[in-house]
């Protein structure tokens, strides 16, 4: 049947989907005030014939294109840096170019779910793709903004960036946490805030340049990131202690989704602050990667989780795969060859992860009997 025809999914997690009903909270001011109803504006330009996951996927391309452009032009994240010479400096052209990416790729995320409810196409198959892509793009926003800065001083050490990295992917997970315990996803104040900020930051130093932002910054970025888990905590706690509508039977099995990405975050501490060889230094972009690959494969099993209505499962492959090299790699099993395997790793972790996509949404579309990325099936379906 092919490579990408795995069944992935069992007959537990097929039936839930076919019961999910999507409920979502979003009461950001930013959102409710500027984006929905630029959104509820722009989606009338779309043809109805397009299908929402192309908006998705192009707008996810968008944001990755810009990435993988900055990480080619400055691989290691010093090219601007205070001890940089100006030939070695990033060209000013990619931050407008950054910007531009940054907006199509918000707007394109924003617009995909209104074209599918304007199309008769919404379903969890969309939600899932959206929200896996999602979690995958944590590793370019928070990135690819620290090459306008690079390395030393008036910047952040690799190590202090893989923590700035963990907390916005502890926003992420948080959210869909919430929504595992509360059957309600609370979009984050902080989202579409944050786009924008990066929009207009990429546009001012396009305009101004990189040296005008040499300035100590306090660490103002991970009080919002702590706000934002206390309203999630929040929010669960409410649902399970005064409207008694929290959906798991326990504490444990509540705070089981947090199991996997807390044993990421730390194998990914660990092995940053011990590796033999200072990988992490050596090598940002490709250890950041790695760990941001098994980080959207967590979420994209606690979101089938969430929208299954099924257990989470506390191990994966992936995840299994990078502890167990990570471990290795400090306990000095490696030697000089720990940039090799860890090269490696990336390799086989993006393709593991990408297999994994492919053959959940191949099997939800053979399942609903969808087409991932047109709109034909609803002709058929009129004419039954």
């Amino acid at each position: 049947m092919g490579i990408f025809y795995r069944r992935y999914l069992d007959s537990a997690k097929l039936k839930g989907f076919d019961s999910y009903r999507y409920a979502c909270v979003d009461t950001s001011p930013i959102a409710v005030y500027i984006s929905h109803p630029f959104w509820n504006w722009f989606v009338q330009f779309y043809p109805l014939w397009l299908a929402p996951n192309v908006l998705t996927f192009v707008g996810f391309a968008f944001v990755m294109g810009c990435y993988f452009l900055v990480s080619y032009l400055d691989p290691f994240l010093d090219a601007n840096s205070v001890s940089s010479l100006e030939d070695q400096w990033l060209p000013n052209w990619i931050w407008l170019l950054c910007s531009v990416c940054t907006f199509l790729g918000h707007l394109l995320d924003g617009t995909d779910g209104k074209q599918a409810r304007r199309t008769g196409a919404s379903g969890p198959t969309g939600e899932l793709f959206d929200h896996g892509l999602d979690s995958w793009s944590t590793v370019p926003f928070t990135l690819t903004i620290f090459s306008i800065f690079g390395r030393g001083e008036f910047s952040v050490s690799p190590v202090r960036l893989l923590g700035i990295l963990i907390s916005v992917q502890m926003v992420f997970i948080a959210t869909h946490w919430e929504k595992y315990n509360t059957g309600i996803l609370y979009l984050s104040w902080g989202y579409d805030a944050s786009q924008y900020g990066l929009v207009i930051f990429y546009l001012l130093t396009y305009f101004i340049g990189h040296r005008w932002f040499q300035f100590y910054v306090n660490n103002y970025f991970f009080v919002i990131c702590v706000l934002s888990l206390i309203v999630s905590i929040y929010n669960i706690m409410h649902c399970y202690f005064t409207s008694k509508s929290g959906k798991q039977s326990s504490l444990y099995e509540a705070l089981l989704p947090l199991l996997p990405p807390i044993l990421l975050f730390t194998t990914s501490l660990y092995w940053a602050l011990y590796s033999p060889t200072s990988i992490i230094d050596k090598a940002p972009r490709i250890f950041f990667w790695s760990m941001g690959v098994v980080f959207s494969n967590i979420a994209v099993h606690l979101i089938i989780n969430q929208m299954s209505n099924t257990r989470v499962e506390p191990f994966n492959g992936l995840l299994f795969l990078y502890v167990l090299i990570a471990v290795s790699a400090v306990q000095g099993y490696f030697g000089e060859y720990e940039l090799l395997i860890l090269q490696y790793l990336a390799l086989l972790l993006t393709a593991g992860h990408i297999h994994y996509g492919i053959c959940v949404v191949q099997q939800l579309c053979s399942h609903f009997k969808i087409y991932a990325f047109s709109l034909d099936y609803l002709k058929h379906k009129r004419r039954e």
